[in-house]
């Protein structure tokens, strides 16, 4: 069993970024079960309303939007993804909230969100910081453009592993390359909060607020 796992891990690491096809649907239940325990965590954290609106970015397969919906009773919950085949698998999960008018999942780029100034109370995004290392900047100025003034934003993300002597991200990295940024887009606030440990992984909330007077 080890070693069939290892022969296919090269092919189903190249779907972790934007999952496609039959075996894009797997790996999207896969990181289901692999990032249960954050996942639940970053929701409890989010301090999410009855009636806020709320987009996450790289729903994956849809587990935290259900989550997040159960949160928003009486607002609105959206999701944008550059998988096609991951937004068919979490409108099926979520087809009752999706048909009730309470979700709307769609595809699209975090670089170009199809919302308007000011539209969201939360943005939560979960494991797709890894993704962001090219466009960071432009990727930031576009959440903290749609987050209503006193909105907030927060990413989650592994940073390291538990066997590890060094971590991935260490903290100075996230001084320089996480909060710096976010500071330079407009955000303030800006902090982050130790997670869970799953899998031997270590994980980071960080959390970024858009002025109330912006």
């Amino acid at each position: 069993m080890i070693q069939i796992t290892r022969v296919f891990e090269p092919v189903l690491n190249k779907h972790y970024g934007c999952p496609q096809g039959v075996i894009g649907r797997f790996v999207g239940e896969l990181m289901v079960r692999q990032h249960e325990k954050e996942t639940s965590w970053t929701v409890s954290i989010a301090n999410v309303q009855p009636t806020d609106r709320v987009l996450e970015f790289g729903f994956g397969a849809g587990k935290a939007i259900q989550l997040l919906e159960q949160k928003a009773t009486h607002g609105y919950v959206y999701g944008i993804d550059l998988s096609a085949t991951m937004v068919k698998r979490a409108r099926e999960r979520n087809a009752h909230a999706v048909k009730a008018g309470r979700v709307t999942l769609q595809q699209g780029e975090a670089t170009r969100l199809p919302f308007a100034d000011h539209y969201f109370d939360k943005i939560i995004s979960i494991h797709t910081f890894y993704w962001w290392s090219e466009e960071p900047h432009a990727i930031l100025t576009e959440m903290f453009r749609v987050l209503k003034p006193g909105g907030t934003l927060l990413f989650t993300f592994a940073y390291g592993k538990t066997d590890e002597e060094r971590d991935y991200y260490d903290q100075a990295f996230i001084e320089e390359q996480v909060f710096a940024p976010m500071k330079s887009v407009g955000f303030t606030a800006v902090s982050s909060r130790p997670g869970p440990i799953s899998r031997q992984f270590k994980h980071i909330a960080v959390f970024g607020t858009r002025p109330a007077t912006s």
